[in-house]
C-alpha cells in the first residue's frame, strides 16, 4: 500500500461542503463515542460497530443535514471509531498505558474518507468527482501507479488535500551492492556512517524559531475567540507545517540515498521516548525527530528490498572499534582516544563502526566482534 496525496482547489461552495461534511462526521464520532460509553456504564453493553451502522437510515431520515453526506463516508466515520476501541482493548491486553478514546473537537478531526472508489469517487484529467459534492479541481503532479483503493479529504492550515490509498503490483527495482553499514544517530550531526560519511543535521526548528516566536507573540495578544486570533492561529499553522515538509523532505533524500548505496543497514535501538526527558537535550533531539527518520527508512527499505537491524545502543560509544577496551567520557569530549591500542577517532565515527559490528561481526571491521559485541549481536532485531 502506498498514499499519494495531492493538493485540491475546491470553490467556495465545496469548501463550504468540505467544512460542513467535517462538522457532521465529527458530530456523528462523538455522538457514537457517548453512545459506547452510556451503554456501557448503565448496562454493561458493549456496542460494535454493526450495531451503531444499523442507527444511521434512522438518522439520515431526522436530520437532512446528514442524509447530505455520502453513506459510505458515515460508514467509515463508525469504522474509526471501532478501530479506535480496538486499539484501546489491545494496548489494555498488553499492559501499555491505555489512553480511552477521547471526543473529538473541531482542531481535532480534520478528515473524511471515501473507503470504495467505485460509485463514491473518481479520478478524470485534472478533476476530482465526489458523490454528493460534484468536481472538484485537483493538482495532480505525477501519475498514480496502481489500484486506488481509498479516497480521504484533509484539512489542513494551507488548504486542503485529497489522499490516495493505491495498492502497488509490484516495487521500484535497485540494484543491490553487497554493502553493509552501520549509522550513529546523534545531535551533533543528524548522522554519520560506518564508511566516515557525515550527515550535517539541518536543524529546521532552530533556524525557523524566531519566525515562531513572532507568530506565537501575535496569537498570544489577540483576544481570545476572535477572529483576528482565528488568523493568527492559522499562520502560526503553516509555520509550523513548512517545518514539517521541510523535515520530511530531508528524511525522505536521506533515506533514499542509503538504501541505494546499502543492502543493509543497522542502527541503535533509541529509546526515544527517555532520551526526550533530558530537558538540556530535549529540543534537539525532537528537532531531528529520530523516530520518524527510523519509520521512513524502514518502510523504504522494505519497499526496495533492503534490510535495517537494530542493535542494543549500549556502550557504543564508549568500546573500541578496534580492540573493544571501554573508555568512559562525558558527552563533551567527542574524540574518542583508546588507552589500550591508541585508536583516536571521532566519537561518532567510533560508534557507527560499533553498531555496524554489532550487527554484522562477519563483515564489520577488525576488532569490531569483540566479545560483548558478539553478545548484542544475538539480540539483533531485522525491521523488515
Amino acid at each position: 500500500m502506498k498514499a499519494y496525496r495531492f493538493k485540491l482547489k475546491p470553490t467556495k461552495r465545496q469548501a463550504d461542503d468540505f467544512q460542513q461534511w467535517l462538522e457532521i462526521c465529527r458530530e456523528l464520532y462523538n455522538a457514537g463515542l457517548q453512545e459506547r460509553r452510556a451503554a456501557f456504564r448503565t448496562c454493561g453493553i458493549s456496542i460494535n460497530y454493526h450495531h451503531q451502522a444499523l442507527e444511521l437510515p434512522e438518522i439520515k431520515s431526522l436530520r437532512e443535514d446528514v442524509a447530505q453526506v455520502n453513506a459510505q463516508v458515515l460508514q467509515d466515520v463508525l469504522r474509526r471509531l471501532s478501530k479506535t476501541f480496538d486499539a484501546f482493548f489491545r494496548r489494555c491486553k498488553q499492559g501499555e498505558k491505555p489512553g480511552f478514546p477521547r471526543f473529538k473537537s473541531r482542531d481535532r478531526y480534520n478528515s473524511f474518507t471515501f473507503p470504495q472508489m467505485k460509485g463514491s469517487f473518481r479520478i478524470e484529467g485534472n478533476r476530482l468527482h465526489l458523490s454528493k459534492i460534484g468536481e472538484v479541481r485537483i493538482i495532480q503532479h505525477r501519475p498514480i501507479e496502481g489500484e486506488i483503493k481509498t479516497c480521504t479529504i484533509k484539512r489542513e492550515s494551507d488548504g486542503w488535500y485529497a489522499i490516495f490509498a493505491v495498492e502497488e503490483s509490484y516495487s521500484p527495482f535497485i540494484p543491490k551492492t553487497g554493502e553493509a553499514v552501520g549509522v550513529d544517530l546523534n545531535v551533533s550531526n543528524f548522522a554519520t556512517l560506518s564508511t566516515g560519511e557525515v550527515i550535517d543535521n539541518p536543524r529546521f526548528l532552530r533556524v525557523s524559531e524566531k519566525r515562531l516566536k513572532t507568530a506565537q507573540r501575535k496569537v498570544s495578544r489577540r483576544k481570545k475567540r476572535s477572529n483576528r486570533r482565528k488568523k493568527a492561529t492559522q499562520l502560526l499553522a503553516k509555520q509550523h507545517l513548512k517545518i514539517k515538509r521541510q523535515r520530511l523532505d530531508f528524511f525522505h533524500k536521506t533515506a533514499n540515498q542509503l538504501i541505494r548505496e546499502f543492502d543493509e543497514i543497522a542502527v541503535e535501538d533509541l529509546n526515544i521516548v527517555g532520551m526526550v526527558k533530558n530537558h538540556h537535550l530535549a529540543k534537539s533531539i525532537s528537532d531531528a525527530a529520530w523516530g520518524r527518520f527510523l519509520l521512513i527508512l524502514t518502510s523504504k527499505a522494505e519497499n526496495a528490498g533492503r534490510r535495517v537491524w537494530k542493535v542494543p545502543p549500549h556502550f557504543t560509544t564508549q568500546d573500541c572499534s578496534r580492540c573493544g577496551k571501554r573508555v568512559k567520557m562525558s558527552l563533551g569530549v567527542r574524540e574518542y582516544r583508546c588507552i589500550a591500542c591508541g585508536l583516536v577517532l571521532n566519537r561518532d565515527h567510533n560508534s557507527a563502526i560499533n553498531v555496524k559490528g554489532r550487527a554484522f561481526p562477519s563483515v564489520s571491521e577488525k576488532g569490531a566482534s569483540h566479545k560483548d559485541l558478539k553478545t548484542s549481536t544475538a539480540e539483533a532485531v531485522c525491521f523488515s
